[in-house]
């Protein structure tokens, strides 16, 4: 009930409706299980907009930011997410968060007959890429939630990048376990990464694509999904993806 604080959300007035409409932390790892069926049923209801065409199939130079000027689609995604906290909760808590870094804001993909190409830009200029999990990419190939870390299947840049490229693993077991399998280089511009991947290190040469994927930067509790709501900073925000199909 109203506790007589001038300011109350009323939506959140007991456990049923609070857990509906955000995230909790007390379920691990299942703590957005009804924030994602609420987002899911919202989603059926109000319809969603057809997703832009992806662009043709374009040999990217990496070194060349122009050349990434007509590739769409652009996966946008909220500027001000790295804000640090410093402010006083309810009751005797204190928050306090300050891993905001590299606040991303767009992302894109391109594509030819022999690699996957990755841009990703962020609000100001991208810190130093030996940073401790600097701007890691998430790929879930197979679409397939059963296979992978949480369906992710491929990470880029858990480990520092060794001799001016960057490290592409690939998750054995389920958990969060992975061996490199191949490595790539990668150019900085100001607030651009750019990097590309082998089709066949994505067993992709010939198929289709239809792939989900994420980007994450300085991830703090590494193995839980649920710190892409909490540290750093994630696009798109929490469990979300995005998804790129041919």
């Amino acid at each position: 009930g109203w506790t007589g604080d001038p300011f109350s959300f009323v939506d959140e007035y007991n456990w049923n409706c609070s857990r509906d409409i955000e995230p909790n932390k007390g379920w691990g790892d299942k703590g957005d299980v009804y924030y994602m069926q609420l987002v899911d049923n919202i989603r059926k209801f109000k319809g969603m907009n057809k997703p832009d065409p992806i662009s043709a199939a374009k040999t990217i130079n990496i070194n060349k930011i122009d050349d990434w000027s007509n590739v769409k689609p652009d996966y946008m995604s909220y500027k001000g997410n790295t804000l640090h906290r410093d402010a006083k909760g309810r009751g005797k808590c204190y928050y306090i968060n300050d891993t905001g870094r590299n606040d991303i804001v767009e992302a894109k993909v391109a594509r030819d007959k022999k690699n996957l190409y990755f841009y990703v830009r962020t609000a100001d200029k991208l810190t130093s890429a030996y940073d401790k999990n600097w701007m890691m990419l998430f790929i879930d190939i197979d679409r397939d939630k059963s296979t992978g870390w949480n369906g992710y299947d491929f990470i880029v840049n858990r480990v520092s990048p060794k001799d001016g490229k960057v490290l592409i693993e690939k998750n054995y077991s389920g958990k969060w376990m992975w061996n490199e399998v191949a490595e790539s280089p990668f150019v900085v511009k100001d607030n651009v990464l750019v990097f590309s991947i082998p089709r066949n290190v994505l067993n992709v040469e010939k198929s289709k694509l239809n792939f989900e994927f994420k980007w994450n930067d300085n991830m703090q509790d590494e193995g839980n999904i649920m710190d892409f709501y909490v540290d750093g900073d994630t696009a798109p925000g929490g469990r979300f993806n995005y998804v790129y199909i041919e």
